[in-house]
């Protein structure tokens, strides 16, 4: 009895089913990219329309898509649909996220900006400055020097945002941000540290508080820090539930995740 080779009924089975897959995931992608493409397009309209309100030039707002937790599969769509500022809030899953798409997409990804967004602890610090195109999380000083020797490190300026806190004493630690009264020296501290550009500042709006009275409170905050950095003039607020509100108070960043990916997936 001979055997069955390379091109027998098992071989010709395993091939076939291998194209299935293939196909559907294809199709998969295909649909995903579809879906973001939509979201993407009716999120373009929220944010001309907000700005329409307040008489802004809708140019003047960069939405950072917010990809944690999210697949490098996602990014690669979103690259591939024109985004070029994505978000990222762990340094291990964003590192290794990058190298992902750098590899699935080449040249496509290069022009990918890459921000970081969530809590920093100081021992990633120097990890996240040699890559991040700017930090929106900085609270502390001791936080500022570690990205500061990070970014010297690797040869880099790192752009980064002052992280006010906006509810106060009642405050979600969780959420990090230097108290507001801190924030102007913090600013300080962050211009004149080396390896750092100040950009700016960045906030989220307090849990069950009026999204604009919180940014309104923001945009003072911010217009006093400019008075001593002119520079410094982004302004980092606003996710899927409250850009509107942001838009208004004349936030030129905002981070917005579910408006565009969806529900997050499961990690775990």
């Amino acid at each position: 009895m001979s055997a069955v080779g390379e091109d027998g009924p098992d071989a010709r089975a395993a091939a076939d089913a291998r194209a299935a897959a293939d196909a559907r995931a294809a199709a998969d992608a295909g649909a995903r990219a579809d879906e973001l493409a939509e979201a993407l397009a009716a999120l373009r309209r929220r944010v001309e329309g907000a700005c329409a309100a307040v008489g802004r030039d809708p140019a003047g707002v960069q939405v950072v898509v917010t990809t944690k937790t999210f697949p490098a599969s996602d990014v690669v769509h979103l690259a591939a649909l024109g985004v070029r500022d994505v978000g990222e809030a762990r340094e291990q899953e964003a590192r290794a996220k990058r190298a992902e798409v750098l590899e699935a997409a080449g040249r496509s990804a290069l022009d990918l900006r890459w921000h970081f967004l969530g809590r920093l602890q100081r021992n990633k610090a120097g990890a996240v400055a040699s890559w991040a195109h700017l930090v929106h999380s900085c609270d502390s000083e001791r936080l500022a020097d570690a990205l500061g020797r990070g970014a010297e490190r690797a040869g880099r300026e790192l752009g980064v945002l002052v992280q006010a806190d906006l509810e106060g004493e009642e405050g979600d630690a969780g959420r990090g941000g230097a108290p507001a009264g801190e924030v102007p020296a913090l600013a300080d501290h962050v211009a004149a540290a080396p390896g750092l550009r100040l950009a700016g500042l960045m906030a989220v709006a307090p849990r069950g508080a009026d999204p604009a009275a919180s940014f309104a409170r923001l945009a003072e905050l911010a217009s006093r820090v400019r008075a001593d950095h002119p520079g410094a003039d982004v302004l980092s607020a606003g996710m899927s539930e409250d850009l509107e509100q942001a838009v208004a108070a004349g936030a030129t960043h905002l981070r917005v995740g579910r408006a565009v990916l969806g529900g997050r997936p499961p990690t775990g």
